[in-house]
């Protein structure tokens, strides 16, 4: 097993989108890796925002890249979160979204914060990637077409077909939304399952990923769409 190791530093107000400053580099407010031998050769972090959804969780979501030439597979995001004296509050983690990785491929993830009782002390938090090689990938998913709407509540929907190029049937299919505000910063992760989520070889099923986050849902300027099954 191997790892990817980045510390972050953030400054915010309670109840904003947060965006995160890396001490050693910002590019277009985004918040990038640390520059290390693993991070530039291995999975790199490509960004990370710590964000707060309306039910007041808060969540570390970002965008990993393979940049081996080889599969990867079982990578998980670890982060702790840390107060203003670099006090550890808690350890979470995620399985990342998009799995097997391929080379150059990027994946979504998405870290919940799920104690509450954290929220105003946040003040640091690190990120830790581990992965494996990984033998065979059996994703071969190609998403057709894709609409999205606002509706008159604040909910936001992302509707598509998807297709299976595979000869053999892709199960439990999930389609992944990263979402960006009109400044390209990372809002919110979120996905659902193709129907039917089983889908049989050469083959298309629909899609609709509902954004029951009403903060979220009337900022979203684009979205990039990902794949996975299992």
């Amino acid at each position: 097993m191997k790892s990817v190791f980045a510390i972050y530093n953030s400054n915010y107000l309670l109840g904003n989108l947060c965006c995160l400053i890396l001490s050693v580099a910002v590019i277009f407010s985004y918040s990038v890796a640390l520059t290390n031998e693993q991070s530039v050769f291995g999975l790199k972090l490509v960004q990370t925002h710590l964000t707060q959804d309306h039910n007041k969780f808060h969540h570390i979501i970002g965008l990993a890249q393979n940049d081996l030439n080889m599969t990867l597979d079982k990578i998980f995001v670890h982060a702790i979160i840390l107060d203003e004296s670099n006090t550890i509050l808690g350890n979470y983690s995620s399985q990342v979204e998009v799995h097997p990785l391929n080379p150059s491929e990027e994946t979504p993830f998405d870290v919940l914060i799920y104690d509450k009782n954290y929220n105003s002390l946040i003040r640091n938090y690190t990120v830790d990637l581990t992965y494996e090689e990984a033998k065979t990938n059996k994703r071969d998913l190609e998403i057709l077409s894709t609409s999205s709407k606002l509706d008159v509540t604040g909910f936001y929907y992302i509707s598509g077909r998807i297709i299976n190029n595979l000869n053999i049937v892709s199960n439990s299919t999930t389609i992944i939304a990263a979402l960006n505000d009109k400044n390209g910063d990372l809002i919110g992760i979120w996905k659902a399952q193709s129907e039917p989520y089983n889908i049989p070889p050469f083959s298309t099923a629909s899609f609709t990923i509902p954004v029951t986050d009403r903060i979220q849902g009337p900022i979203i300027n684009n979205y990039t769409l990902y794949s996975n099954n299992s």
